[in-house]
């Protein structure tokens, strides 16, 4: 089973380079029309943005700009911002295979679980509630029904979460 394994590999090394990447040297040839740039991913800040990576000095360590093509970064042009910060990441020696560009550029925050559990579990309450009271105001007389069905589903799983809990 090596032999074999080892024969394709020689196959593909000795595979010429020019054969793999065409080159135009004809000057006179018609340029071959670009596709148009993907839009933005709407997450991202307005064009003309510099993200900066700070250490914990404050001192920065790299800097994207968000442009209409792209993310520039070190004078490349990036279709995503998480592979400008993969670039970022590699200048930088991190040896992630991966990389969040929200998260590497501080556009996000990753999830981390809370300080004091207690208080998130209100918060996460207080805004389960208001919007259920904000969509019971506006809701009909047909679907008043079905939004006390989708209550009564929830009331049941949080009685599960207590007594998992408890």
């Amino acid at each position: 089973m090596t032999k074999k394994i080892e024969k394709k590999v020689a196959k593909r090394s000795t595979a010429p380079k020019s054969a793999k990447t065409p080159v135009i040297t004809n000057e006179a040839a018609t340029p071959v029309a670009q596709p148009a740039p993907a839009a933005l991913d709407p997450r991202l800040p307005a064009p003309g943005t510099v993200l900066k990576k700070l250490d914990r000095h404050e001192a920065v360590r790299c800097e994207c700009t968000i442009e209409a093509e792209g993310i520039r970064y070190a004078g490349t042009l990036y279709r995503s911002i998480s592979a400008a910060a993969m670039a970022a990441a590699k200048d930088l020696g991190l040896a992630n295979k991966t990389q969040n560009g929200f998260t590497f550029w501080g556009i996000t925050k990753p999830n981390r679980p809370p300080a004091d559990p207690l208080q998130a579990l209100e918060r996460v309450w207080e805004r389960y509630q208001g919007q259920v009271e904000t969509i019971a105001k506006g809701a009909t007389d047909e679907s008043r029904d079905l939004i006390a069905t989708a209550i009564g589903k929830h009331a049941k799983a949080i009685e599960s979460l207590v007594e998992r809990v408890a």
